[in-house]
């Protein structure tokens, strides 16, 4: 049994996509149509606020993760294993110095043992004033390496500078009573099992209050811990200072205040007084929001000014939370407002470009599925059915929809055995119903025949006779599909085919005949490999009429036919069974040749009166296409002067002229028959009632 694969409604997706797009974009179009100059500058201030609090979320929680990662790829490899013991401890300090030369918000990386061993390595920078001076660390790019272990009295602490060469500095060793079992880092990992990040503390040997993050060993006896420093935090959120004398505070969750952004410098011009009082009241809305766990957005005065406070907490990262307060002057805001509004227009296409590339990036998450059903559809509606592996994707109505496309191809695959591809394929791209009837229009038909095929079919295995005639179809069929044209059928050896149906083709006319002139060529060059591999060759006669016609679904509901009902059908099979008469290869009517005569090279070969009937036909034979065919002069030429005589009834002169002809073109039909002709008409007489025209008493 196929196991259930996890999805989400489709619905659901599409309303978050929507609101990825839709959000930023109606906020900027509303905050451009409708806000005041006073909102204005308040939604600048919540811009302010918005980018400092993902900055600072990015800080606490992406840039936490990514060295999180890396503390849980330590803590899974084996050198760091409680069992590896003091051998891999030059190992251990290699990695841990890694990390902090790829994570430069790190201060420091530390590992701790059950058994109370810590191996540490720092940035100086971070240490106290009198750590330092001890460790003569001058070098900002240098590490400090340290070992704790021991016990009781005898428990030292061993600690020596690395260069970023590695070279190692002289070592110092002193007693210590520091124990990393009794740290935060270490406490809370060890009774959560998991990964943590402490409350705001002070470092043991270091000058500055942070937070620590702690990795539990994957198999037990220890844990990887990483420093981050808030003076990081603090330099950062003073660089977003919404004005001057705006102060931005962050908070734990616990009430407490850990970072402040700097002042402003009395001696400048613009600094405002007051600053600790309004630290004071910043500091009070901050505890408040963390006791109501509410969002503050207020005025206050302070110090005689009007203030705008604002204090929002950000996502929880690992278990902490903390809140971003602002205060900011009310004054300076307002001074603001004419510079907010010139731009209000730049920031609205930007705040457009931002949302059409969030949605890009939304759709990305959704779009590979449906653009691997697109193309698989596409394919499908080629009749290509080579794609046989099912779109897979977490979303329900995809997971159906690619199932139903799946029965489809299966099903449309095994039609297309029992049905022709091309006329599938162009069914199905054209815009007429599937119903029983037709529409009336002009299309030009083409009808083949294979030179005695009756008796080839008699000297021939059904087998053998089988495998050519489908490479003689194949061929044949490329020619007519390359140039828009429809096979309706196969009977026999001939071919039927159409043009400007299904769908309408203005050219159709050029169309055919060039379909026709490719079709024959590759007809004898098929012929001629056969016969150079001693086989019996095929030739193939051509017939090509233009006429009205009704095209359409011929037969009962249950089981229709495409096709074409009118005398065009059997005019182009008249047309194919002349060449017989006149030893040619193709022959079109009139109509066909008149229609191309800028785009074609015609012979006209004859004016008849078919049997049975008492409507005269002009009859040509193609040369070729008028950018291709040149070479045809001198014997157009002679032709020409035959027809003109044999017309006339001075058949000595048209003999002459269709003699010299064939000396051009040797074994030319045509030239045979006219010539056989004039011969008898001189030897008989002329006939009674004499017009060109030549009439043929049976079928």
């Amino acid at each position: 049994m196929t196991a259930r694969r996890l999805s989400v409604p489709f619905s659901v997706t599409i309303l978050v996509l929507m609101a990825l797009v839709l959000a930023p974009l109606s906020a900027a179009l509303l905050w451009l149509g409708w806000r005041s100059v006073e909102a204005l500058e308040q939604r600048s201030a919540d811009e302010r606020v918005a980018v400092l609090e993902r900055a600072v979320e990015h800080f606490l929680t992406d840039g936490l993760r990514i060295v999180i990662s890396a503390g849980l790829t330590l803590a899974g490899s084996p050198s760091f294993a409680a069992g590896a013991g003091p051998a891999a401890d030059n190992e251990r300090r290699r990695q841990l110095v890694t990390v902090l030369e790829r994570h430069p918000a790190v201060a420091a990386a530390f590992v701790g043992y059950a058994d109370g061993q810590l191996l540490y390595a720092g940035r100086p920078e971070s240490f106290s004033p009198t750590d330092r001076i001890e460790l003569d660390a001058g070098d900002r790019s240098e590490i400090v390496l340290r070992t704790v272990d021991g016990t009781g009295a005898a428990r030292r602490q061993t600690s020596w500078l690395q260069a970023p060469a590695g070279t190692r500095g002289p070592e110092r060793v002193k007693p210590t009573d520091y124990d990393p079992r009794t740290r935060p880092w270490y406490v809370d990992a060890q009774k959560a099992r998991n990964v943590v990040l402490t409350a705001p503390y002070h470092f043991a040997w270091s000058k500055h209050a942070g937070i620590s993050a702690g990795v539990p060993l994957s198999g037990g006896g220890g844990v990887i811990g990483f420093d981050f420093t808030l003076e990081t935090l603090s330099q950062l959120i003073t660089s977003y200072k919404i004005t001057p004398n705006a102060i931005i505070m962050i908070g734990h969750g616990s009430g407490a205040v850990e970072v402040e952004s700097e002042g402003c410098i009395p001696a400048v011009p613009g600094c405002l007084p007051g600053d600790a009082e309004v630290r004071t009241a910043l500091k009070a809305a901050i505890h408040a929001a963390v006791t109501t766990d509410r969002r503050v957005d207020r005025e206050v005065s302070v110090a005689g000014r009007l203030y705008r406070v604002i204090v929002h907490s950000i996502p929880e990262a690992l278990g902490q939370r903390f809140v971003v307060g602002t205060a900011v002057p009310s004054s300076e805001l307002a001074a603001g407002s004419h510079a907010l509004l010139r731009r209000a227009a730049l920031a609205a296409a930007i705040a457009v470009a931002f949302a059409v590339l969030g949605a890009l990036v939304a759709s990305l998450l959704v779009s590979r599925s449906m653009a691997r059903i697109a193309a698989k559809t596409e394919r499908i509606r080629n009749l290509d059915f080579s794609d046989r592996e099912p779109v897979r994707s977490r979303i329900s109505e995809i997971v159906r929809l690619s199932d139903s496309i799946e029965r489809m191809r299966e099903g449309l695959e095994v039609f297309g055995r029992y049905v022709s591809k091309d006329l599938v394929h162009q069914i199905m791209r054209s815009p007429q119903s599937t119903g029983v009837g037709g529409t009336r229009r002009e299309v030009t038909v083409m009808f083949t025949d294979i030179e005695g095929f009756s008796l080839l079919s008699e000297t021939m295995e059904p087998e053998l006779l089988t495998s050519r005639l489908s490479r003689y179809f194949e061929v044949l069929g490329a020619a007519i599909s390359a140039n828009r044209g429809m096979i309706d059928k196969y009977i026999g050896d001939s071919i039927m085919a159409f043009w400007n149906a299904p769908e309408p083709d203005a050219d159709h006319i050029a169309n055919a005949c060039r379909a026709a002139l490719q079709a024959a060529a590759a007809g004898r060059a098929l012929s001629e490999k056969w016969r150079q591999r001693g086989r019996e060759g095929f030739r193939t006669r051509f017939g090509l009429h233009t006429g009205p016609a009704v095209v359409g679904n011929v037969g009962a509901r249950e089981r229709i036919n495409y096709t074409l009902v009118g005398a065009v059908a059997n005019q182009a099979s008249r047309l194919e069974s002349l060449n017989k008469v006149y030893g040619t290869e193709l022959l079109a009517s009139g109509e066909v040749a008149g229609a191309t005569a800028d785009r074609f090279v015609w012979r006209h070969i004859d004016r008849i009166v078919a049997a049975g009937t008492t409507e005269i036909h002009d009859i040509h034979e193609p040369l070729g296409e008028i950018d291709g065919a040149a070479g045809h002069t001198e014997l157009l030429a002679h032709w020409q002067a035959g027809r003109v005589a044999y017309d006339e009834g001075r058949f000595d002169a048209a003999i002459v002229a269709f003699t010299a002809a064939a000396i051009i073109r040797p074994g030319d039909g045509p030239c045979r028959v006219f010539i056989e002709r004039c011969t008898e008409f001189a030897r008989s007489g002329t006939p009674d009632g004499w017009n060109g025209v030549w009439h043929f008493d049976r079928k």
